[in-house]
């Protein structure tokens, strides 16, 4: 299977998604991640975990633009399990990643300027779909603070545009910062069990 993490918005937990569902999927068989953001943030992830010597680890290689989709699909046929995380904006990158992808995750925050996002991204998945059309898109609600009606709020809008909504929740944790700058998982570090059940929840429906 192969996964894209995409957002025109940044700051949303793309990275966090992108290589928790990497680690767990590795877990299960090779596993390849893509680092399609400019910013690198996933590669440096990995060097940092390199560093730290955890294991298992994916493939970590960084790819831009067209060659997300062009060297991305040949390279994942060598793997049981791909995942791209994608830069925070509407470029060629993005548009690849949603291209090569079998299942898209949106994550996406609880507020107005999130909402005005996932509506030009999804203007976007709706454009792949015509050239991929065995993308399957699914909404992850990431760094949500349960304690205010945001999330409540976003729920209701998600529902309202006919989106597939995971039921699993991610919430604004220290844990999950935290784990990212020492190339770990929340699973590794083990000093955040809510993390942990929301990962684990999150994975299990995903890959379903």
């Amino acid at each position: 299977m192969i996964f894209a993490c995409v957002n025109t918005k940044g700051g949303v937990g793309k990275t966090t998604t992108a290589v928790h569902l990497a680690v767990m999927l590795a877990k299960q068989g090779r596993t390849l991640l893509i680092d399609g953001d400019p910013q690198a943030s996933a590669a440096s992830w990995a060097a940092w975990r390199v560093e730290t010597n955890l294991d298992p680890s994916p493939v970590t290689v960084c790819l831009h633009e067209k060659a997300i989709f062009s060297e991305g699909k040949e390279l994942a046929e060598g793997f049981d399990h791909t995942v791209v995380d994608a830069g925070g904006r509407d470029t060629t990158g993005l548009r690849s990643s949603l291209l090569l992808a079998e299942r898209a995750i949106i994550p996406v925050g609880a507020s107005q300027l999130d909402a005005a996002a996932l509506t030009d991204v999804m203007s976007i998945v709706d454009l792949a779909k015509d050239y991929n059309p065995r993308l399957d898109v699914r909404v992850l609600l990431t760094r949500v603070d349960p304690r205010t009606k945001d999330m409540a709020e976003m729920l209701d809008f998600l529902k309202g545009q006919g989106l597939k909504i995971l039921s699993a929740i991610v919430c604004e944790r220290v844990a999950f910062r935290r784990v990212i700058g020492e190339g770990g998982t929340v699973h590794e570090m083990k000093k955040d069990p809510s993390a942990i059940q929301e990962m684990d929840a999150f994975f299990q429906e995903v890959t379903q």
